[in-house]
């Protein structure tokens, strides 16, 4: 090779016609953590979410028999379905993992009470303090408490399963 064709041979074109990112790039490429790439090993084991599968994983290891998305409660108006992420059999709780906790899932969630009085629902939140929405006062712990569900945060108290 001669030293003369050693230089980038866009140099040779106008500089619109050259699309970008063409040429050698001196960096190794990065992963980008996403939250698909997050989520993976909760997937790959079955669940929503690595919330989900950390809680799976607690109950397990204390030998607690459960069942994850084993229900389905019909509510209305429209006929829809609801799935509990939890079902403890010996205790008979159904339990909510929730990370976020967004309008819907709130009306939801009223609307299966209401027609399901004789279910137990409880929540475990990843954050209790969570706002329900930007710029309220109220947390998830706030709205659970007021709308009379029982809730822990982060794990499962051992008092619902024994």
């Amino acid at each position: 090779m001669y030293p003369s064709e050693l230089f980038d041979k866009r140099m040779l074109l106008d500089r619109s016609t050259v699309t970008k990112g063409v040429g050698v790039r001196n960096e190794t490429p990065r992963v980008r953590r996403n939250a698909s790439m997050k989520q993976s090993s909760a997937k790959k084991a079955g669940f929503r979410s690595n919330f989900e599968l950390n809680l799976a994983r607690a109950l397990a290891d204390r030998g607690i028999m459960y069942e994850y998305e084993s229900t389905k409660l019909t509510y209305l108006p429209k006929p829809r379905t609801y799935t509990p992420d939890f079902f403890i059999p010996s205790t008979n709780i159904y339990i909510e993992a929730k990370g976020h906790f967004d309008k819907g899932d709130r009306v939801k969630m009223l609307l299966v009470k209401e027609q399901h009085p004789e279910l137990d629902i409880r929540f475990v939140f990843l954050n209790s303090r969570n706002k329900i929405y930007k710029g309220s006062k109220t947390t998830y712990a706030d709205w659970a408490t007021k709308n009379k569900f029982d809730w822990a945060e982060g794990s499962i108290p051992e008092e619902w399963y024994k």
